[in-house]
């Protein structure tokens, strides 16, 4: 065996986990972690006959690491090294290291939690955090710590902080890898080249693997974001490199096997292999001596706002650049170029998977496990409460979860199916019907890539579910790859089915309708009206927008359920979806539908108009006017309506509004806890002081007679009555002998609007309210226009008077203007009635 810079700590990794339940180790990428450590562990005494298992976080890694370490060993993978990944496996009795992915192990842990045949458990790359390797350290930490001692657990990682796992682990140890044998040199882009876009990145990335063909030597690798990127480029590059002796292998999740064998294996011909992020980490590929990296990835994530995943185009981490470098130097000196600016900052790393992405298996997962609360298990991140909430919620709609958020049978039956819990949901259900094989293969369907090649203008589901249900699928618009993984997801859904219900099978054969029927099942939240004819915009049933091509086939249908959209936080363009009749849900869904009444107020014809609307989640699909009046609850509709529209729509006097100012004013100025009289605060507690008024009330003319000073004023109780009357006077006595109303619409100031010959002999301010607050007031002229505002009488007295007392006179000779205001006699009276004696 070749030396390897992890053949240097090989001893002391075996000596500390022979005294240690726990191991955390860092290597650097190519020092040989994910091959050479885990097969020298196989003679170790405290293995005996049980096994290791080796946690990889990709399929395709999965499956090479153990064809590599088995081949180390002089053997067939499936000996003593195996592997089980997702609808695919090779191991034996014999095996005593199975290289596993996914969900297996949470699958192994959760049939067994004690891990009775297992002596280790591996975690490789764990620095890419996906949420199955952060659910399976939880459970694996917790068997450790609660049923097995003995349970020896290796987390390797080649760029995680190995704090943030002793903070969270205790203080286990740590042993590092330092040494690299092969250097790679780094090359970024030139600061006079624009940093290119998603739509420029083709043409850079042609001319740099050009440029390294004619200037390096060995294979080189281009890591791109998704399968799109990568089939655009291997056209462009085969075109360029037709009659040269080289070979564009491409490389993603979705190939066969054989492809992928193909990209991966040595070969006597200069390779190019074009790849997504599978390629990054534990892969070594023969013969690479050049990574051109785009700098770009696809990552999914969800949007707890519309209960869509959508893939996002993202620049990668520095712990991503520096995994896809390595892949230059693991076999000799490489070189790597890097299609951003050396000045670019890069996010330190990309954020891990449970922070990003759908939780709904990941907490029915919990829930069969057993919990109470999430912070029982060991997880270096936590998702925010919000969305812990909102998962769970979605886990009980599906009947999932019970109202204690514990697993239900339903639920437990739906997690052995191994699918996404919506598809569960519906194959479940779909059985109960008799197309549970349809439901099987419809979810198949929409888990895996479309068969129809650039079909972007056609989203009908139906069309692409006949040509799979006929196995129909040797047209030129039709992937046949595609195709045969989704009847082979399918048949592996169906028989997983089987294995834990009875089949019930329908004499009929699935048409459209019934399709439509099971995506609706699995996505009640999708259900999409037309806004309007010959409109290709949506509302959705969880209250978003999506948006159709015009040229679609299922274009000015009136309703579609929608399986796939490209998600956007308000209108998503629709990528995937099934017409279906209105007829369709009431008569199959008719327990989600809601009937709701509404009222509103025909200011034209004075009024009530009544509706009954029905609603399918937060979409309405039809309306009707409703006209008999005696079978409604009007006093509920009223509500709703006077909420909508206001508190105008009662009859508010004069008298009715100088009692709500009073209220205020009190409320204002001291805390004797009156009722709360604003606007607001009585529109909030409609329901309290209002609702018991309105039982009898059906028409407009009935709710405009309400007596509301009677009403308002039952709300204050007696003795408080008594306080309002005393303390905030509903008028207040002059010199005259008037009573002049105070106005309390502000109340912070109470305003005392009067004559100013009203007012003469009198020296201070009036007060109210414990004879704590003086009263502004408003002189009136004769013809009761404002000439003073003061707050101080008998400062106007003595200095503005005299000034105003001119100015008056001349303009109201018959009115009584005297020199000395302090002594006069207040009147409302003009001279001529004075002198009669007429006061």
């Amino acid at each position: 065996m070749k030396k390897l810079p992890i053949h240097d700590v090989l001893e002391d990794i075996k000596t500390t986990l022979n005294t240690n339940s726990t191991l955390i180790l860092e290597a650097p990428p190519g020092a040989g972690k994910s091959t050479v450590v885990p097969i020298s562990l196989l003679s170790q005494p405290w293995l005996e006959d049980k096994i290791i298992i080796m946690l990889e976080p990709r399929r395709v890694a999965a499956r090479m690491v153990a064809v590599q370490m088995a081949k180390l060993l002089g053997e067939e993978v499936g000996q003593s090294v195996g592997y089980q990944v997702k609808m695919d496996s090779c191991y034996s009795k014999n095996t005593k290291l199975l290289v596993v992915t996914e969900a297996i192990l949470v699958r192994k842990l959760q049939n067994d939690q004690a891990l009775e045949d297992v002596t280790m458990v591996i975690f490789d790359e764990f620095h890419e955090r996906s949420i199955h390797t952060d659910l399976s350290l939880a459970l694996c930490v917790q068997v450790q710590e609660l049923l097995r001692a003995d349970l020896k657990l290796l987390i390797m990682s080649a760029t995680l902080d190995s704090r943030e796992l002793k903070n969270l682990l205790g203080d286990v140890p740590v042993v590092t890898s330092q040494g690299k044998i092969y250097d790679v040199e780094n090359i970024y882009l030139e600061a006079n080249i624009k940093q290119p876009d998603s739509k420029s990145i083709n043409t850079l990335l042609l001319n740099t693997t050009l440029k390294a063909i004619k200037e390096d030597d060995g294979d080189i690798l281009v890591f791109l974001a998704g399968s799109r990127e990568i089939q655009r480029l291997q056209v462009l590059l085969e075109e360029s490199l037709k009659g040269k002796d080289i070979e564009v292998l491409p490389l993603f999740s979705t190939l066969s096997k054989e492809k992928q064998d193909k990209a991966i294996s040595k070969s006597n011909k200069r390779k190019i292999i074009l790849s997504t992020n599978i390629a990054q980490t534990s892969l070594t590929i023969e013969g690479v001596k050049v990574v051109i990296d785009s700098g770009l990835e696809k990552i999914s994530r969800y949007n707890y706002s519309n209960g869509m995943d959508h893939l996002e185009l993202s620049f990668i981490s520095n712990d991503s650049a520096i995994q896809r470098a390595g892949r230059a130097g693991r076999l000799s000196n490489g070189k790597c170029y890097k299609l951003w600016h050396k000045s670019k900052i890069l996010e330190k790393s990309s954020k891990a998977e449970i922070l990003r992405t759908d939780l709904s298996s990941f907490f029915l997962d919990l829930s069969l496990w057993g919990y109470e609360d999430i912070k029982e298990f060991k997880f270096l991140d936590y998702p925010i409460e919000a969305v812990q909430n909102s998962t769970k919620l979605i886990l009980k709609e599906l009947q999932m979860l019970n109202e204690e958020n514990q697993i239900t049978n339903f639920g437990k039956k739906a997690l052995s199916l191994g699918v996404h819990p919506r598809f569960a949901f519906m194959i479940l259900k779909a059985n109960d019907l008799g197309f549970a094989y349809e439901a099987s293969l419809l979810s198949a369907m929409l888990s895996e890539k479309d068969i129809f090649k650039n079909m972007s203008f056609n989203c009908d589901i139906y069309s692409r579910f006949l040509h799979l249900y006929e196995k129909d699928f040797n047209s030129a618009y039709i992937s046949s790859h595609n195709a045969k993984n989704v009847l082979k997801q399918a048949e592996f859904f169906y028989n997983k089915l089987k294995s834990i219900e009875t089949i019930n099978k329908n004499t009929r054969k699935i048409d459209e309708e019934n399709l439509s029927i099971l995506l609706l099942l699995a996505y009640p939240d999708r259900l999409a009206k037309q806004r309007g004819k010959n409109d290709n915009k949506y509302k959705l049933s969880n209250g978003k927008g999506a948006i159709l091509n015009i040229e679609d086939s299922l274009f000015n249908e009136d309703f579609l359920v929608i399986a796939n959209l490209n998600a956007q936080t308000k209108d998503s363009y629709i990528n995937q979806a099934l017409k279906i009749s209105l007829q369709t849900i009431e008569k199959e869904f008719e327990s989600y539908i809601q009937k709701k009444e509404s009222i509103t107020y025909n200011k034209e014809n004075k009024k009530f108009d009544i509706k009954e609307h029905y609603y399918f989640y937060e979409l309405e699909l039809y309306s009707r006017a409703i006209s008999n009046e005696a079978n409604h609850d009007f006093s509920k509709l009223l509500l709703d309506l006077i909420k909508k529209e206001g508190l105008e729509l009662l009859t508010w006097s004069s008298k009715v509004i100088e009692l709500q100012n009073r209220v205020n004013f009190i409320n204002e100025n001291m805390n004797k806890e009156f009722p709360l009289f604003t606007n607001e605060a009585l529109l909030e507690t409609l329901e309290l002081w209002l609702e018991p008024y309105l039982q009898n009330i059906t028409t407009v003319k009935e709710l405009e007679a309400l007596d509301m000073y009677s009403i308002l004023l039952v709300i204050i109780p007696w003795e408080k009555q008594q306080y309002l009357d005393t303390q905030a006077p509903n008028s207040i006595k002059v010199p005259s002998g008037s009573n002049i109303k105070i106005d309390y619409s502000n109340p912070k100031n109470p305003i005392l609007a009067v004559k100013i010959q009203e007012m003469f002999g009198l020296n201070e301010t009036p007060k109210i309210l414990n004879n704590s607050i003086a009263l502004q007031i408003h002189l009136l002229s004769p013809g009761l226009r404002p000439i003073q505002i003061t707050n101080d009488l008998k400062s106007f007295w003595e200095n503005s008077y005299d000034e105003v007392r001119k100015e008056l006179f001349s303009k109201y000779k018959k009115h009584y203007w005297p020199l000395n205001p302090f002594e006069a006699v207040a009147t409302s009276r003009t001279k001529k009635n004075m002198m009669r004696g007429d006061l």
